[in-house]
Order: C-alpha cells, then sequence, then structure tokens
C-alpha cells in the first residue's frame, strides 16, 4: 500500500506537470495566432484559448507549491523523481505567467471583433427568443391535446423534428454566448414545448393502448364476456393513468382517456349485473325502453350491443 501511494503521488506530480505544458504550448501558439476582421473561425479559435486560460488560472496558479511539498514528501521515503519532471517544476511557473501575459494582450487586441461579435451574438438571440415564442403559441393550438384529435402521432412528429432544429439551433447559441461571454435567458418556452411533446406522446401510447383494448373487448360474444378479466385490466390501466405526469389533467386528451376507462368500469359492473341468470326477455325491453336504444338480444348479441345502451348512464336501471 505505501508503494502503491508513493506511485500514485509520482504520477500526480508528473501527469499534472506534463498537462499542464502541453496546455501551455498549445495556448502559446492559438494566442500568438493573429485574428483578421471578418475570420469569424479564427476568432472563435482564439476566444476559445482566451477561455480556456481564464478558467485554469486559479487552479494552476495554486498547483505549484503542492506539487514541491509532494516532491520533498517522496525524497524522505527514498522517492527521486526524473530530471525532466524537475525541470519542467522550475521552467513551468515562468511559462505559465507569460501565457497569461499574453493572454492578457490578445484579451486588448481582439476586443473590438469580439464587441463586433457579441452585437451580433444578441440580435441573433433576441430573433430566436421572439421565435420560440412565435413557436410556443402554434404548438399551443396545433398540438393534439384534444381527446378526439386525429393523425396525433404524426403531428407529434412534426413537432418533434420542428423543436429539434431549434434545439440544435440553441446549443450553438449557447456556445457562441459562452465563448463570448454573453448572457443569454432561459428559453423557457421553447423547453416547455420539448417537455410537452414528449408528455403528449406518453398519453397517445396510453390512450392507443386503452381504446384498442377496448374495441378488441367489443366484439366478444354476450356468451363469452368475461366481465372479471375486463374489470381487472380495467382497473390496471387506472393505476397506469394515475402515475402518468400530473400537468397532463388540465388536457382533453387526458379528460377523455380517464373518462372513457371509468365509464368501461361502470358499464362492465352492468354488464356483470345483466349476466345473471334471472334476467328475461321483458327485462331487456325495459333496459331499452330506458335507454331509448333497441336491439335484437341473440348468440349474436356483443359487448359493443350492450355498450352502446350508454350503460354507464343507466346505472340504477340496470340494478
Amino acid at each position: 500500500w505505501s508503494l502503491m501511494f508513493e506511485q500514485h503521488l509520482i504520477d500526480h506530480v508528473t501527469n499534472s506537470l506534463h498537462e499542464l505544458a502541453d496546455f501551455v504550448n498549445v495556448a502559446d501558439a492559438g494566442l500568438t495566432k493573429e485574428v483578421k476582421e471578418g475570420d469569424y473561425d479564427g476568432l472563435v479559435e482564439c476566444m476559445g484559448h482566451l477561455l480556456a486560460v481564464k478558467e485554469r488560472a486559479a487552479d494552476t496558479d495554486s498547483m505549484f507549491d503542492p506539487l514541491k511539498q509532494t516532491i520533498e514528501l517522496l525524497k524522505i521515503y527514498g522517492q527521486e523523481l526524473s530530471e525532466d519532471t524537475h525541470t519542467l517544476l522550475q521552467e513551468l511557473p515562468e511559462k505559465w505567467t507569460n501565457t497569461k501575459k499574453i493572454s492578457v494582450t490578445v484579451k486588448q487586441a481582439v476586443a473590438p471583433l469580439q464587441a463586433n461579435e457579441v452585437a451580433i451574438i444578441r440580435r441573433k438571440v433576441t430573433n430566436f427568443d421572439v421565435r420560440q415564442h412565435e413557436i410556443r403559441e402554434e404548438f399551443r393550438k396545433t398540438a393534439p391535446f384534444d381527446f378526439n384529435s386525429t393523425n396525433y402521432y404524426q403531428k407529434l412528429d412534426k413537432w418533434h423534428i420542428q423543436i429539434f432544429a431549434m434545439e440544435e439551433e440553441m446549443h450553438a447559441l449557447m456556445e457562441s454566448a459562452g465563448l463570448f461571454e454573453v448572457n443569454i435567458p432561459d428559453f423557457k418556452q421553447l423547453k416547455a414545448c420539448r417537455k410537452e411533446v414528449c408528455m403528449l406522446k406518453s398519453l397517445w401510447d396510453m390512450i392507443c393502448l386503452v381504446t384498442s383494448s377496448i374495441e378488441d373487448w367489443k366484439t366478444t360474444p354476450w356468451s363469452d364476456i368475461n366481465v372479471e378479466n375486463m374489470e381487472m385490466d380495467s382497473k390496471r390501466f387506472v393505476k397506469d393513468i394515475r402515475t402518468l405526469d400530473k400537468d397532463m389533467r388540465a388536457w382533453d386528451a387526458f379528460s377523455g382517456l380517464d373518462s372513457t376507462v371509468k365509464n368501461m368500469m361502470t358499464s362492465l359492473r352492468s354488464v356483470g349485473e345483466l349476466q345473471n341468470p334471472a334476467i328475461r326477455e321483458r327485462h331487456w325491453e325495459q333496459l331499452m325502453q330506458a335507454t331509448q336504444v333497441k336491439f335484437v338480444m341473440d348468440e349474436d348479441t356483443t359487448l359493443a350491443d350492450l355498450l352502446a345502451l350508454n350503460l354507464h348512464n343507466f346505472e340504477d336501471e340496470v340494478r
């Protein structure tokens, strides 16, 4: 363990110094390149180097003394570092100071170009902010929030592509703004669209699952209806609906789904009661009069025929 810890400290000192040496060489080479007016890529590269120097300044300024102390500690335990490492430790503080001086000079030199680019970025941000509000308004109007919406998956796909394109643009803007130290808003409208398009996808998946199951049940002949199994599935649907995001509850699509399942459960209770062997032909006649719906009760009668009676509205009459 002692040898492992000594080796760890040796690696830490060596790697820290070599990493800084590489950084200084790259930064010096990048910062000494001339940036001409109109050379956006050159300016971005230069700003990247300036930002990198600024970000690591505090850590690098305070790294040399601890490294020297680590080397002294290793000497006590008979561990001597290479000549190359000692040379780096002597030369790097001066080289690092020189790099910081170059960055200050370069920053002053590119200040006019930077100011010009900052103005352009701010214009882009303002324009993007207006567009994200417009998209939010359009999203609220055309996204499939209604339970009776058609082509909902196509609409969601279209919105996903549109929002994704805007997000790509937003990330590029944020990157530019970070480089040129421009404060930008949070673009909450676009983020709200992204959140809601994902929520709508989950909601419509659930609606499709529920409605396709109910459509399948409707084809079941009267004699084969297994109310108990259908009720168990309906209870599971209710449970799954409760796990959906609470923000969906204000939407018509969610209300429609919730009502569909609850009405189905009520209807199934009534169907279960109508399967009672005590039910006679005259009782069916009375039920048809109460519901104002006519149908013939025979072996071809399916659950769909019974659901057409809207039994969820006549639970007391059925009982």
